[in-house]
């Protein structure tokens, strides 16, 4: 894959620190990261290392209690949490271990919503919605809802639902964490086909080694640090 010489994220000293009882607990210690555009980068780390606390400061879904960070050249510290959330429209996809699907709407509905909220007509974010659910091999699921779904379709509608909106990065967490062995294999396969096919750049946190080893570039986050995965 070719990698641009922008950054599409860059982080600063970031740092989180919350309250956990009645003491301070530093889950992040002044942490720097750049990610180049169209790179493909894993996290990895133990349970509890705060890999999904990184992600979602790095996505701009949590603020870091101090440090600088930018995500496509966009300084997020200088914007609220509302601002951060209309910017991320149509430039951020994610990718959740959970799948996070709305149960009441059908595949299509749940697939063309990041499109709609990006301003796109419903009809065409319905078009579209149609073409990606034939590109993640769930043509003929359009009209049923996650309860209807197996756990594998529902993780491959939400890959289609993040890159509806042609995101220039997506962020994953534990996209296999819920799925057997065969199905998180398909549903990698899946989700590198359609990075390669659309350019993203793609942040995944993990704690399966032998998928991040299909990444570009791997990185272990161990005492609130990220450093070099051997």
């Amino acid at each position: 894959m070719s990698l641009s010489t922008t950054s599409a994220v860059s982080a600063t000293n970031i740092a989180k620190t919350v309250t956990s009882g009645q003491q301070p607990l530093t889950i992040l210690s002044n942490l720097n990261l750049e990610v180049a555009g169209g790179e493909r980068l894993a996290i990895i780390g133990t349970s509890g290392s705060g890999k999904s606390t990184l992600l979602a400061c790095l996505a701009g879904l949590d603020q870091p209690s101090h440090g600088d960070l930018s995500l496509l050249g966009q300084d997020l510290g200088v914007m609220d949490e509302d601002a951060r959330a209309a910017w991320r429209a149509g430039r951020v996809g994610f990718v959740f271990q959970s799948f996070q699907l709305l149960a009441g709407a059908s595949a299509i509905d749940n697939i063309a919503l990041p499109m709609e909220l990006a301003g796109t007509p419903r009809g065409a974010a319905r078009a579209r919605a149609t073409e990606l659910l034939a590109e993640v091999g769930l043509a003929d699921r359009g009209a049923h809802t996650p309860r209807q779904l197996s756990g594998g379709e529902q993780q491959r509608v939400a890959l289609a639902r993040a890159f509806a909106t042609k995101p220039a990065l997506l962020f994953a967490d534990e996209p296999t964490g819920n799925l057997d062995s065969a199905t998180g294999e398909q549903i990698i396969a899946r989700l590198f086909a359609l990075n390669e096919a659309h350019a993203t750049t793609l942040i995944l946190v993990t704690h399966d080694e032998s998928l991040a080893a299909r990444c570009d570039r791997c990185l272990r986050l161990t005492g609130g640090r990220l450093e070099a995965a051997s």
